[in-house]
């Protein structure tokens, strides 16, 4: 099976790396699951999008511990959305002006 099976990824985030202080970094979790970064990173969105609290920061992916560490990843997301919107935008922009 190609990917990381959600579920044992999810238990492991949560009995290895269960908070902030615990985070692994990509680089960590790649090797200790043999798993190339994209498969890792569309793994983690399906558990979120499933409603599993796996949070980020700088230092890598954890399980949530705290509400406080959920909120700080729904911020990071929310900047990253707006981010990509503007980019969105940019490029409507130079396609618009292309069919002129």
């Amino acid at each position: 099976m190609k990917g990381v099976p959600e579920q044992f990824l999810c238990e492991y985030l949560k009995k290895y790396h269960c908070g902030q202080e615990s985070a692994a970094s990509s680089k960590k979790l790649e090797a200790a699951l043999h798993v190339k970064g994209t498969e890792l990173r569309r793994a983690v969105n399906r558990l979120r999008c499933d409603g599993h609290p796996i949070c980020s920061d700088r230092t890598g992916y954890f399980y949530a511990a705290r509400k406080s560490e959920v909120k700080a990843t729904i911020a990071q997301l929310a900047g990253r959305i707006s981010k990509i919107a503007e980019a969105k935008n940019g490029m409507l922009k130079s396609y618009q002006k292309k069919e002129e």
